[in-house]
């Protein structure tokens, strides 16, 4: 029944047609029950009463004459009906007078009811004794004498045999009824199959339609009832469906077709437009090339040309053509990244970084213009700021660039003020704004409004008096946007303009459990903490102990300096003091002063940890020597971060046990040492450019071939920084930069050895790889002198003479170009000093056979027949980029023929054996040593300017990192015809100048 609704049409019309015929019977059984006992009972009440009637008469007499048996005589009568169970009179007192008790019944003595002529009060007796569903019933009646009641009769009957009756009755009753619904379901099964067949047909029907999709079907019939107008009609639907589905099906082809059409002249279109934009993408990068290359030259050139004796005219006008330069490869770089930007390929990174040490550097970019201005520059960076942050610090220099820059630019007198202050901060981030402040000639309510679109400036007119592409603002407003800020600009309260910008960064989170190689550069440092109060000692041990740093405790400034020099003079030195401003007797600042004013204990970094109403100014923290301030309760972040950063520009050796106070001055001895540079790279070439660039710096150099060599000599101590190629044979760059920082932990020493990455690789994700496998710092080939004495400047402190070529080079504001002449370290043994530089002719007359004439004739007859120009000026093109060789040259203004000479013929007598292990792993399918190979020879052969044959070896180089040697065979063949054109041009280069 629950699941009647579930239930098929069949088994719905058999529940109907059941439940209305039971139902209808059921009914009509109980009203048969009901009238049979109504009528019964009636029957045997109007029994009753007569016989009441006649007993009452009777004993009127035995009741006046108080004749007992008489009355019993009377009462006996009513043995002839077998259903009289018990009869009584009483008396008119109410006392029992006569009985009569069927035999073999025991009945209780009834009490009669008081005498009353109220007929209700005995009719009220008489229901009391005759219930409807009682198996008995009892009738009162008065006995009347004239008009005196003399006594009361009761009768009561068994009303036993009466129900048997009527259940009889009713039994047949019921089965006949039973019978009757049988018969009717029967009838009803034999009807509904009338109903239920043409359902089924249309059901059935439906189905096949759905399933099939034909709606050609139709359901025959000749019914002309409702079933035969459903079935019509169904068919009818089948019809319309059928029309309106043929309709549809013309409809579909026709937009197929016209769909077809446009998806072709969409196809046309959008080829259309990747074209064009592979043609944007390889005109800007061909462009980016193109004027790069010249811009090299032309930048290069004058920066060694102002390392030549000059006048002052000459060195004037070499100066303004250095910066005009500068100014042309900046306009270069905001075209290129508004095109990236365009182009939707510009993104940001998200990487660890310290932002007071960026702050620091773009002061110290901008703060030369600003004093070549006359304009003071300052910067007012707020006391709780955090130091360890993550984001892009790449991208928020260049939007600080942009905004100090346009300052620089547009204001003549005052001041420019750079302020960063936090302005929301929670636990997982931190809100900072930033500010650039000018008194220029500020900006126009109208302007405000365009100032940050593309190719908007305040002043668009032709007698406009500053210059400029008007993307700088463009740009800095969508790298803004992409980090998730704002950025805007206001009128200044009296003068100038105030450009601000918001950015979120998170913090920087310190996990003991996932520091890992992070706490390799803290295993062996040790840490004093100086604080009077015990619960903030406890704090910052108890932080430090976190990250496995070793730290001790002072209880005063006293104590703090003990500790110091004996730890000093025991050779074991505390690198960091982490020193509180609120000292008792004097402060933390007066305390650092001491402590860097002791030579004893000057190399110790100083952390200053102060209230927010305490906090030194900067002026007085870079006096006293401190290194880093925090504001209380300091950041966990900050305080790693502090811990981890050392000194720039230092010597890290200056750690080193220092001697008691009244030995030999032996400090003056030390800083006399020439300090020393271990250089780990294979290439020959490299090495010969490498090694010229730091003997420019004064700068002891010292070459390994492979890692392991590095490995070895690193272990000597006798280094001050190791230049690492990433990509050696025996053991690379990355597994020997791991030793090296084993041996030291396995020596118990602090990491102080600065190790810096020097590979050709520039992707994204290799300088962290770099940093990641415990370097310091990471370098870019190609590279110019000056980037590599920037890079070494970090990290050891540069003779005087590393100056002596640059003296005229421009603010280090300025971008710097790379030059051809990268730089690859590699061991080569030591050569005998090169020959004095002859003079350069610029006549093509014959000379005397050079050095280098007997490698070159070695190298040419190895080219198969047929690929060499008759003679050196066949050459059709420039196979040689002169201005890598003029690179190379300008590194020595002594030995720079000799040099260039030297590396010629390092590189022609290398390159063949390199060609002849490229052929040896394209037959052994050795995608690794392919790799490897085309790595070292892409950057040798740009060293000497033959960049064809680098991007040859570069093309080399990217199938053998795809793991495939597959069409490295014809770029091999390519190679060796272009390096024997590299042979003939270097021949007839070598021949014209001498």
């Amino acid at each position: 029944m629950l699941n009647f609704e579930r239930s098929s049409l069949n088994k719905k019309l058999t529940i109907i047609s059941f439940l209305s015929t039971g139902t209808a019977l059921f009914f009509v059984f109980i009203a048969f029950a009901v009238t049979s006992v109504l009528n019964h009972r009636k029957d045997e009440g109007m029994q009753l009463s007569s016989f009441a009637g006649v007993i009452g008469t009777n004993s009127v007499d035995a009741l006046m004459f108080n004749d007992r048996d008489q009355a019993t005589a009377t009462l006996s009568a009513l043995k002839a009906k077998v259903e009289i169970s018990n009869a009584v009179l009483f008396d008119r007192k109410g006392k029992l007078f006569a009985r009569y008790v069927r035999s073999g019944h025991a009945e209780p003595e009834p009490s009669a009811p008081e005498m009353n002529l109220d007929e209700d009060v005995l009719a009220e007796a008489s229901r009391q004794g005759s219930r409807f569903w009682s198996s008995r019933m009892r009738l009162y009646r008065p006995i009347i004498n004239g008009n005196y009641q003399v006594g009361i009769v009761m009768i009561e009957a068994d009303l036993t045999l009466m129900w048997l009756d009527i259940l009889k009755s009713l039994g047949v009753i019921a089965a006949a009824m039973g019978g009757s619904l049988l018969m009717s379901l029967m009838l009803a099964s034999r009807f509904k199959a009338s109903i239920a067949d043409p359902v089924a047909k249309l059901i059935n029907a439906a189905q096949k339609v759905s399933a099939s999709q034909n709606y050609n079907l139709r359901i025959p019939h000749e019914r002309t009832d409702e079933m035969g107008s459903l079935i019509d009609s169904f068919n009818a639907m089948l019809a319309q469906i059928e029309g309106r589905g043929a309709a549809l099906t013309h409809h579909r082809d026709e937009l197929e077709r016209q769909v077809s059409v446009r998806t072709e002249q969409l196809e046309k279109a959008k080829n259309a437009a990747e074209a064009a934009s592979r043609a944007k993408s390889a005109f800007l990068a061909t462009m980016s090339h193109e004027i790069r290359t010249p811009m090299n030259g032309v930048l290069g050139m004058t920066e060694m040309l102002l390392s030549t004796a000059l006048n002052e005219t000459q060195r004037n006008y070499t100066k303004l053509v250095k910066r005009s330069g500068e100014h042309l490869l900046v306009i270069i770089n905001d075209i290129l990244d508004f095109s990236k930007i365009e182009a939707g390929k510009l993104s940001i990174e998200y990487i660890n970084f310290n932002l007071w040490d960026l702050l620091d550097d773009i002061n110290t970019i901008y703060t030369p213009q600003a004093q070549a201005k006359g304009i003071a520059l300052d910067f007012a960076i707020a006391n709780d700021i955090p130091i360890a942050i993550c984001g892009d610090p790449n991208r928020l220099r260049q939007i600080m660039a942009n905004l100090i820059g346009n300052a620089l630019k547009f204001t003549d007198r005052g001041q420019i003020l750079a302020k960063v202050a936090v302005e929301t901060e929670d636990g997982a981030s931190v809100g900072l704004r930033f500010e650039v402040h000018d008194t220029g000639i500020g900006v126009s309510r109208e302007a405000r409004s365009r100032i940050f679109d593309a190719f908007s400036q305040a002043d668009s007119s032709t007698t406009r008096k500053y210059g400029g592409t008007g993307l700088g603002l463009a740009i800095s407003r969508q790298l803004v946007e992409l980090m998730g800020g704002k950025i805007g600009v206001d009128n200044a309260p009296t003068q100038g303009s105030i450009f601000w910008f918001t950015v979120s960064f998170d913090k920087r989170r310190v996990d003991p459990n996932m520091l890992d190689a992070s706490l390799r550069m803290t295993e062996g440092m040790r840490v004093l903490i100086v604080d009077e109060e015990a619960e903030s000692r406890a704090s910052v041990e108890q932080q430090l102990a976190e990250w496995q740093v070793a730290s001790d405790s002072a209880v005063s400034a006293r104590d703090a300096v003990d500790r110091l020099l004996a730890a000093a003079h025991s050779g074991r030195p505390y690198e960091v003091a982490i020193i509180d401003m609120n000292l008792e007797r004097t402060s933390g600042l007066s305390l650092a002063a001491g402590i860097k004013g002791d030579p004893a204990t000057s190399a110790t970094r100083i952390m200053l940890i102060s209230d927010n109403r305490l906090a030194a100014d900067p002026v007085q923290r870079r006096e006293a020597g401190v290194a880093y301030q925090l504001i209380k309760p300091a950041r966990a972040a900050d305080l790693f971060e502090c811990i981890m950063t050392r000194p720039r520009g230092k010597q890290v050796a200056s750690l080193a046990p220092v001697p008691v106070a009244h030995a030999p001055a032996a400090p003056t001895g030390r800083k006399l040492r020439r300090q020393r540079v271990l250089l780990a790279e294979d290439n020959p070439v490299n090495v010969e450019v490498a090694t010229a660039m730091l003997d420019s710096l004064g700068l002891g150099v010292y070459c390994a071939r492979n890692g392991a060599e590095a490995l070895a000599a690193a272990r000597t101590d006798g280094y001050d920084v190791v230049l690492m190629d990433c990509q050696m044979p025996v053991m690379d760059g990355f597994a020997a930069t791991a030793e090296i920082r084993r041996h030291e932990r396995e020596c118990g020493r602090a990491r102080t050895l600065p190790i810096i990455a020097i590979t050709a690789n520039a992707l994204q994700g290799d300088q962290e790889a770099c940093l990641a496998a415990g370097m310091d710092d990471y370098l870019s080939k190609p590279f110019s002198q000056q980037e590599l004495a920037t890079v070494l400047g970090r990290w050891i402190t540069l003779p005087l003479a590393a100056n002596v070529h640059h003296a005229g080079a421009a603010p280090a504001s300025a971008p710097v170009s790379a030059p051809a002449s990268a730089l690859v370290p590699a061991p080569v043994p030591a050569s005998p000093p090169a020959p004095p530089a002859q003079t350069v002719r610029t006549d093509a007359a014959p000379r005397q056979a050079g050095p280098h004439d007997a490698v070159l004739r070695q190298i040419e007859p190895r080219a198969p027949a047929g690929r060499l120009p008759a003679t050196p000026g066949a050459v059709q093109r420039d196979v040689i980029n002169r201005h890598a060789l003029e690179n190379i040259r300008a590194l020595s203004k002594e030995r720079g023929d000799a040099l260039v000479q030297k590396v010629i013929a390092a590189y022609v007598g290398d390159t063949p054996q390199h060609l002849r292990t490229l052929r040896q792993a394209i037959s052994g399918l050795d995608p690794g040593n392919l790799r490897k190979v085309a790595h070292s020879l892409k950057s040798s052969s740009a060293n000497v300017g033959a960049e064809t044959l680098a991007q040859m070896c570069k093309d080399m180089e990217t199938l053998g990192r795809t793991d495939t040697t597959e069409g490295a065979s014809g770029i091999l063949t390519d190679m060796e015809r272009e390096f024997q054109a590299v042979c003939h041009s270097l021949n007839a280069l070598l021949e014209k100048e001498h």
